[in-house]
């Protein structure tokens, strides 16, 4: 264990213990929709209550918490304002009067079709015109059934009529004091006012220091009493004209916040994911949760000392064990980071300086880090330079999802040819290592399959949610056994031109599949229980669906032509105008990018034209052998763990599925936390590859020979660093320790595949056996869960 694990456990620690410690006072996060929050965007207005998520309310969920009751307000004009602001959420059509009338105003739900829901004619708002809080109505609509909100204001009145005999401060005091044995009533505080924007009359008789007073006295001396403190907290000086009532968008924002605290408990789904984290119940762990920390925590534990004890030849190694014991606690420290309320999460923002910041951040310590590969170096897309190159789009990618700049489609639209780089590089590494090697076997085909897919689906079961949400691992998967089928089939053509026909075949099948006959098997997979989306599938797929092609053909261009086009007269000319023509490939595009409509405008075009940037690229880097020569160490460092980085980010980095900001320390301090955050995803997500690949190789081991011999289903040859690679590291096995069964090794019966009987132990030598159980497992525990 090196230093910075060592550094980032102290880390996780210190910010566990700090979140623990703030717990029991966060509860479920209801009361910070009461008291807390902050402008993160001033300019969008978008709201952050402290450590939590807010869920943005439409008319169905609003229809949804109210069913057959109704919303009312009581109070003055302040309090009429968040009835508009409802109303508007609830009709969109909705005009209120124009002229300041002080009258009773009804909002009706509009006509609608579902028959579950309440008609054109049925009340869904009420607002009640009574500034002093003294009417036999207000108190008997107060105490009726019908009503599920109530919201009451008041305080402006009694300042404004004071010599007129309002009773002042005193008899406003009691007007609120009867408020507290009210259920369901929250309290909307004297507004903040403006003074300079104040009208003369309103300047006279209100003042900022009388307002603080009293609503210092609701929050502090009236004993359960629900007083939306933040409401004034939201209360932006720009977003007032009369310096007393604020716009609509301010008030927008604060009758959400009011949903989010009555409606989130009726209308937030008590399962994964949580997109919505304020005033929500978790649910406790499920079984299998349950079952994982048994076994991480007593089972794995319990092997280790047996072994170290008194080593058994039929157990797995200790450093398997411990492997095992660190991908467990990781997966059990992602459970509690996404799935519990113990750490805060924030919404996702985008501010432009700050992406920027972190991307220039970025491209600083990759220039840092530069320097000569001391071996594999020089050639063309070596391992070290597709690790490289993996690296610094993962921390685009990483920045991307951060600061959610999805919702900018300059920023979308090259992101979108990051994805189509990873998918050239699986068809170029694959298709390279096949041409090369002729190793069409089931292991080697299995141990690419299990590495990429071991995480992804420990996840999807931990966390409860879909494969399909780690979309890279499945369509990563499926372009794998693509590229094999298609080498597969005749290999003696791959050496020949056939090898085109080949690929021109297998490029036309996936269209027709995906794009004009939809064969994909979700029908049948619908019935076995594994609901997935066919159509996202099919967009996912579709999108990059040329990309992978592109990337074998390079390579069969690289193995059959490499040598004579180096050879060739005019090389250094061809060399000189592919190098210009990249260029000019990288500026069309970005031109183009940028003009589209929107991104979903660009979508229909990405298949085609990230052809362009992604060979532009490839080129571009590989211009000079100063370039091949030399890479970044940090972005290797991150390349090698890239496949961890994009899966994990969904629970470790990010929260709420990739929805929100994961907090370990105060959510205000953005930076900070920020720093924190990414050293110990960092290294967990390190932890998570070396303990992948241990149980990778476990996993892998067979038997050879009657005696019992065992050997890896891969060892690297002496040249493999030149094949690019780029799912995964080679799967090698762990260390094994000195065992007092000299001379025995673990039979294959141990597999976690098999059982105990001497006939199952040979059956599940097979691969194919194995993947029988192992998909029939998968299904089974899909179909209970």
């Amino acid at each position: 264990m090196n230093h910075f694990t060592i550094a980032s456990l102290v880390i996780l620690a210190l910010c566990t213990l700090y979140s623990l410690h703030r717990l029991p006072a966060a509860g479920d996060r209801c009361t910070a929709l009461l008291e807390t929050g902050w402008w993160t965007n001033k300019h969008s207005l978008v709201w952050q209550p402290q450590g939590c998520t807010l869920k943005q309310y439409k008319q169905p969920e609003i229809r949804q918490c109210l069913g057959q009751t109704t919303a009312l307000f009581v109070g003055d004009s302040s309090v009429r304002n968040k009835f508009f602001a409802l109303a508007r959420a609830v009709d969109p059509k909705f005009t209120p009067p124009n002229e300041k009338a002080h009258q009773n105003i009804d909002v009706l739900w509009p006509a609608t079709t579902d028959k579950n829901s309440k008609g054109g004619d049925s009340l869904a708002a009420r607002f009640l015109w009574d500034p002093y809080l003294n009417l036999t109505e207000t108190h008997d609509a107060l105490n009726s059934k019908e009503r599920k909100i109530a919201v009451v204001g008041s305080g402006l009145w009694y300042l404004r009529n004071r010599a007129a005999g309002s009773g002042g401060v005193k008899a406003w005091r009691k007007a609120i004091d009867k408020m507290s044995d009210k259920m369901n009533v929250y309290i909307s505080p004297i507004p903040h006012i403006v003074p300079e924007r104040l009208s003369q009359e309103r300047r006279e008789t209100l003042d900022a220091e009388s307002i603080h007073l009293m609503n210092e006295y609701m929050s502090t001396q009236v004993a359960h009493l629900q007083l939306f403190r933040s409401w004034n907290l939201m209360a932006l000086p720009e977003e007032t004209q009369d310096g007393l009532h604020y716009s609509n968008r301010v008030e927008d924002r604060a009758i959400n916040v009011l949903l989010n605290r009555a409606c989130n408990m009726v209308t937030v789904p008590a399962h994964a994911p949580f997109r919505t984290t304020c005033c929500v119940a978790y649910p406790s762990p499920p079984w299998l949760v349950v079952g994982a920390a048994l076994l991480t925590c007593i089972g794995i534990p319990a092997l280790l000392y047996s072994q170290v004890r008194n080593s058994a030849a039929t157990m797995p190694s200790i450093e398997t064990l411990r492997q095992m014991l660190v991908f467990g606690a990781i997966l059990l420290l992602m459970y509690v980071c996404d799935r519990t309320p113990v750490f805060d999460k924030l919404q996702k923002n985008f501010v432009v300086w700050v992406f920027w910041l972190l991307v220039g951040a970025s491209a600083a310590w990759g220039v840092a880090t530069w320097e000569k590969d001391a071996k594999g170096g020089g050639g063309f897309l070596g391992r070290l330079q597709t690790d490289e190159w993996k690296g610094w789009m993962q921390l685009l990618i990483l920045a991307y999802h951060l600061m959610n700049a999805s919702t900018v489609a300059g920023i979308y639209n090259p992101v979108r040819v990051l994805v189509a780089m990873y998918l050239f590089m699986t068809g170029y590494g694959h298709c390279f290592f096949f041409h090369k090697k002729a190793d069409f076997g089931l292991r080697r085909l299995t141990a690419v399959l299990l590495r990429t897919n071991l995480l992804a689906v420990g996840l999807a079961y931990m966390m409860g949610t879909s494969y399909m949400d780690y979309y890279f691992a499945p369509l990563s998967s499926v372009w794998v056994l693509i590229v094999w089928l298609t080498m597969r089939v005749a290999p003696q053509a791959n050496h020949t031109h056939v090898v085109w026909v080949k690929i021109a075949v297998s490029a036309i099948a996936a269209k027709a599949v995906n794009d004009w006959w939809h064969l994909w098997p979700f029908g049948l997979l619908r019935r076995l229980g594994v609901d997935w989306s066919q159509r996202e599938w099919e967009f996912r797929f579709g999108t990059d669906i040329f990309i992978v092609y592109v990337g074998m053909a390079t390579a069969i261009v690289v193995l059959h032509h490499g040598a004579q086009l180096q050879a060739h007269a005019r090389w250094l000319q061809m060399k000189r105008w592919a190098t210009l023509a990249s260029v000019v490939g990288l500026l069309w595009y970005t031109v183009f990018e940028l003009t589209r409509i929107d991104k979903f405008a660009y979508n229909a075009w990405h298949p085609y034209v990230s052809i362009v940037p992604v060979l532009s690229f490839v080129v571009l880097r590989n211009s000079s052998e100063y370039l091949r020569m030399h890479s970044s160490s940090a972005f290797r460092f991150v390349g090698l763990i890239s496949l961890e980085l994009f899966i994990a980010q969904f629970h470790l980095f990010l929260a709420a599925d990739t929805k929100a900001v994961l907090v370990l320390s105060d959510s205000r301090l953005w930076f900070i936390n920020l720093a924190l955050v990414c050293v110990v995803f960092f290294t967990m997500c390190q932890l998570l590859g070396n303990a992948s690949t241990a149980i990778c190789a476990w996993l892998m081991v067979v038997r050879t020979s009657s005696s019992g011999a065992q050997q890896q289903q891969h060892r690297p040859a002496a040249n493999d660093a030149a094949i690019p690679m780029t799912e995964l590291p080679v799967v090698q096995p762990p260390a094994e320790q000195p065992s007092a069964a000299a001379g025995h090794h673990r039979p294959a019966a141990l597999d976690r595949l098999a059982s105990d009987p001497p006939i199952a132990a040979r059956l599940f030598d097979s691969l194919a056996a194995r993947w029988v159980v192992g998909l029939a497992t998968l299904v089974l525990i899909n179909w209970i869960y």
